[in-house]
């Protein structure tokens, strides 16, 4: 008899399990990617929505994991997600930095429309970079959700090279703009 009502219960959804999912903002770079909630909403900092933690794929790398990885894989896709004044230096309002060689530049604000553009390159190692990695982070959760497997995101941009653009992969790789 009891394993009846238990069974009635568990058919008619009496019994509902905990739910366990976390959830962090959706990337934006800022503090509050790292803010951990147990229930769907928006961020308390930066209005972005809150995704589950588990559809968050990308990986953190910092400027000498991205040189390490530009010299180890010749087929390694570096993405620009710099709006295209930035990234050819041509924007007189915004610092510009610079940018890798060869890099391919699609403003994170058209990446959603241009996505197929990169289907191509699904399986290849992906680096994504942006000024100051506010606008990374939200590309490569995207690239992520479109079934990229291999993405990482260069933390802090290329506004923080500072004295690193004496470090040979930035000689090598990097156009720096100058005004």
């Amino acid at each position: 008899m009891k394993s009846l009502l238990l069974l009635f219960i568990l058919s008619v959804g009496y019994f509902e399990m905990p739910n366990t999912d976390e959830y962090v903002c959706q990337p934006c770079g800022q503090e509050c990617d790292n803010q951990v909630y147990s229930k769907p909403g928006m961020c308390h900092s930066c209005g972005m929505s809150l995704v589950k933690k588990s559809t968050i794929k990308f990986k953190n790398i910092d400027l000498e994991e991205m040189c390490k990885s530009i010299k180890d894989n010749p087929k390694v896709v570096l993405l620009d997600v710099r709006s295209s004044e930035e990234f050819s230096g041509s924007n007189n309002h915004v610092p510009s930095f610079g940018h890798f060689k060869n890099a391919i530049n699609i403003n994170v604000r058209e990446l959603d429309e241009r996505i197929n553009e990169l289907s191509k390159f699904k399986d290849n190692e992906i680096i994504v970079y942006c000024s100051h990695s506010h606008r990374s982070p939200q590309a490569s959760y995207l690239l992520g959700t479109h079934g990229f497997t291999n993405v990482k995101n260069m933390i802090g941009g290329v506004s923080t090279f500072g004295t690193s653009y004496n470090s040979y992969c930035l000689k090598k790789e990097f156009v720096t703009h100058t005004k």
